[in-house]
This record gives structure tokens, C-alpha cells and sequence, in this order.
């Protein structure tokens, strides 16, 4: 046990050596490990906005439609195994232990120094390629250009809404940021595009031009109308009409996430893929996302959201909208990353809200609660209680059991409270643990 947490440990402290966006390191990782990429059949995803949930999304049909699915996502909310599913089933925590080791080992003989995203992407890829998946639906990180994902040959591509986040690495202009998102579609690759911001469109049609990709564009080749406050939505696309499609998301943003990852299954059907309707409408209906307006608590009502740019919180707002009512103000607990639009995330949500308590998260880049209490404390009583897990025993014993508790900011603001949840329902993690 000692072992395997010095393992754990060792991997996290390569965080240190931060991000390295070269794709050469990343293809000399992985020419030591045998090209396990080259040997996926990849779904590769990309996009501001909706990427994890349109992945999630692709997963389940695929699986429905009865395939051996990899599914990689990040970052992950519980354990670090979250990240590495194969049919709905996290990698077995004793295996990825041995794959640590066994990697650690090849790439310092080889005196190769690679990022904690580097060393897991080559984890990743190994585990996928030797557990003979059939295909692999792959979220890149930050970007996509330059994202250690993409080494990976796809089947197709998929680039969801585009909007500011990370711009310190992306750039400071839509034009820019889709670019960026953009840098995955390869030659002569269909690309399935869910932007809606012209000048997003415009670029990613460009780059898809200039490498021959054929695209499919929301709202020009396929496009859909929402079934709110029912969980239900029509698809309308170039070959493919699905009236009533039922998904297992809250949400009415989750509906456009939903018709970019239909587009998808529709390329792939346009390829040979033998993916059904009865296939689609299963996998959307039984498919599981945690974190995303997610309900843990009935009294009171807790919902926790991954909402962690002012994209994502304009999206939460509406489905709070929507789910619950207009007025229902809930109690905050927040808390969110030095590098985020925090101002405006302060002015969508403060309105909104009964009482804020601002927190902080353990990991890199965390803010300062102090620099958000005058942004929240001008429009709505804040106070700050810097433990997330203080925080949230706070608010329980001062919610009234018909009130809502709205936790959000954050994916690891989620993922430092979910265990508490988990622990109450007598669960450990978020998705059952495969079998070795």
C-alpha cells in the first residue's frame, strides 16, 4: 500500500514541471511504448464548451451499439482513474499502479522528462491499445493545436462551442482560441463543427478547407429544437431525423451537446459504422456525467456543476431556469482558478443567489476568496470559509430542507466535495472499477 501511494505520489509531483506543448515529446514518448496510438480506431474532441459531455455522449451509443469503448476525459473529479474508462468502467486501481511503474521505468533509462498530462496521455494510450478497444473517444486538454492528444489519427473530428477560457495559452480572440481548437482536424478527417460563433466558423471551415476535411456545420447540416423542460430534443441532420431523443443529462445546453454528438454518430454511420437508432436513443437516455447540474442531496437540494468559465455558468443559470424556476435563489458555495473570467462569473451568478460562501480548491492556481468577496459582497451577503469541506457542512446545517444548494466555480471544487456525498450514499468512487 506504501508502494502504491509513492507511485501516486511520484506522478503527481510531476505537476511541478507544468505544461510542455511539443508534439515531438510526445511522439518519442510514445514510439518507447511500441506506437500504441497508431494502433486506435479515435473519436477526437475538441472545444470550449460541452467537449466532456459530447464525448460522454458518444460512449454510451457506441457501447449501446455494442463496442469495446475507450473513453478518455479530464481532468477527473474523485480519482485519477475516473480518467480511463473502458465501457463505462474506470482503470482498475492496481493496474494503472503497474503501468505507472512500468513507464516510469522506460522513460527515465531513456533520461525522457515528461509532464503529468504527457505521462498520462502515454498511459492512456497504452491501456487502450493493449485492452484491444475498438475505439477510443479521446477530450483533449487545453487546446488542441498543440495538446498532447494530438498525435492520435482519428475517424473523426469534433470541435464543440468556442468561447474565452485559458487565453493566456490560447489567445485573447475567438479567432484565435478556434485556431487553436481547430489544430486537430487532419487531412481529409471529417470534422463535425458545433460552434456557433461566426468568426469561429470561420476559421475552423478555413482550416478544414485547407486539409480537405469534409464538415459537418450546427445549424447549416444539421440542427435541432429543444424539448425543455422535458429531457428531450429532435435532431434534424443530413440523413438522419430523430424526433423526441430522451437524454439522461439535465439541461437545455445539454441538447445542443447532444445534436453535435448526433452529427457525430452520423458521420461515423456515413463511414460504415453500424450504429442504430435504437443505439442512439439508448445510449443518450442511459448516459452518466457526473458533475454536470448534478443532484446529491434532496433535503435540502444540492446540485453540483463543473461550470468553471462564464460560458458554462451562462449555461447553468439557464438550466437552473429551466430544471427548478426563476426564482429559486440558491445558497453558493464557490470557488475558482486565478486564471478565469472570475469578474464576470461574480456578475452572472451574485444576482442570482441568497448567500454566497466563497471557498478555495487545493489545487494549482487557486483564488484567493478575498479577491472575489468585493465582487459578490456588492450585490449579495457573502462570507468566506476557505475549507470547501467546512463550507459545505456550513451550509447544510443552514439550508432549510426545501431550499437549493448550487456548488459550482470549480471541477476540483466539485471534486473536493463529491467524496463527502459518495461517503453518505456508501459509494467510493463516481464509475464502477473495472476488471483487470
Amino acid at each position: 500500500m506504501a508502494r502504491d501511494t509513492d507511485t501516486i505520489d511520484w506522478l503527481y509531483s510531476l505537476e511541478a514541471r507544468g505544461e510542455i506543448y511539443k508534439l515531438e515529446r510526445m511522439e518519442r514518448a510514445l514510439a518507447m511504448l511500441g506506437n500504441p496510438h497508431r494502433r486506435l480506431r479515435a473519436i477526437h474532441i475538441a472545444g470550449t464548451k460541452g467537449k466532456g459531455s459530447v464525448a460522454a455522449l458518444i460512449d454510451s451509443t457506441l457501447r449501446a451499439a455494442g463496442m469495446r469503448v475507450g473513453l478518455y476525459t479530464k481532468p477527473h473529479l474523485v480519482r485519477l482513474t475516473e480518467r480511463t474508462r473502458i465501457n463505462g468502467a474506470e482503470m482498475p486501481g492496481q493496474q494503472m499502479i503497474d503501468y505507472i511503474v512500468r513507464l516510469r521505468a522506460i522513460y527515465e533509462r531513456a533520461g525522457l522528462a515528461l509532464t503529468f498530462f504527457e505521462f498520462t496521455v502515454a498511459l492512456m494510450f497504452l491501456y487502450f491499445a493493449e485492452a484491444k478497444v475498438e475505439v477510443a473517444v479521446i477530450e483533449t486538454g487545453l487546446g488542441g493545436r498543440l495538446d498532447s492528444t494530438n498525435v492520435v489519427r482519428p475517424e473523426l473530428c469534433v470541435i464543440t462551442p468556442i468561447g474565452f477560457d485559458h487565453m493566456e495559452q490560447l489567445g485573447y480572440t475567438i479567432s484565435a482560441i478556434a485556431a487553436e481548437k481547430g489544430g486537430i482536424i487532419k487531412h481529409g478527417v471529417p470534422v463535425v463543427v458545433g460552434a456557433g460563433d461566426p468568426e469561429a466558423r470561420l476559421v475552423l471551415s478555413e482550416i478544414a478547407a485547407g486539409r480537405q476535411s469534409p464538415v459537418r456545420m450546427i445549424g447549416r447540416d444539421f440542427s435541432y429544437s429543444s424539448g425543455a423542460p422535458a429531457h428531450r430534443f429532435d435532431y434534424q441532420g443530413l440523413a438522419l431525423n430523430l424526433p423526441g431523443v430522451e437524454i439522461g443529462l439535465a439541461g437545455p445546453f445539454q441538447h445542443e451537446n447532444g445534436a453535435i454528438a448526433i452529427a457525430a454518430i452520423e458521420a461515423l454511420r456515413a463511414q460504415g459504422w453500424p450504429i442504430d437508432e435504437a443505439a442512439i436513443r439508448r445510449g443518450f437516455r442511459e448516459v452518466v456525467w457526473p458533475g454536470r447540474f448534478d443532484i446529491v442531496s434532496r433535503a435540502p437540494m444540492v446540485i453540483l456543476d463543473c461550470a468553471h468559465n462564464e460560458l458554462s455558468i451562462e449555461a447553468l443559470l439557464r438550466t437552473m431556469d429551466v430544471e427548478l424556476s426563476p426564482d429559486i435563489k440558491p445558497w453558493l458555495v464557490f470557488a475558482c482558478l486565478q486564471d478565469k473570467r472570475y469578474d464576470r462569473m461574480a456578475q452572472l451568478l451574485a444576482p442570482r443567489v441568497r448567500e454566497a460562501i466563497l471557498t478555495t480548491v487545493k489545487p494549482k492556481r487557486p483564488l484567493d476568496p478575498e479577491q472575489l468577496k468585493p465582487l459578490f459582497g456588492s450585490l449579495v451577503s457573502t462570507r468566506v470559509v476557505r475549507d470547501p469541506l467546512r463550507a459545505m457542512e456550513l451550509v447544510m446545517e443552514q439550508a432549510a430542507v426545501n431550499e437549493v444548494v448550487l456548488v459550482t466555480g470549480s471541477v476540483y471544487l466539485v471534486g473536493e466535495v463529491y467524496p463527502w456525498f459518495l461517503a453518505q450514499a456508501g459509494r467510493k468512487g463516481l464509475f464502477p472499477e473495472a476488471q483487470p
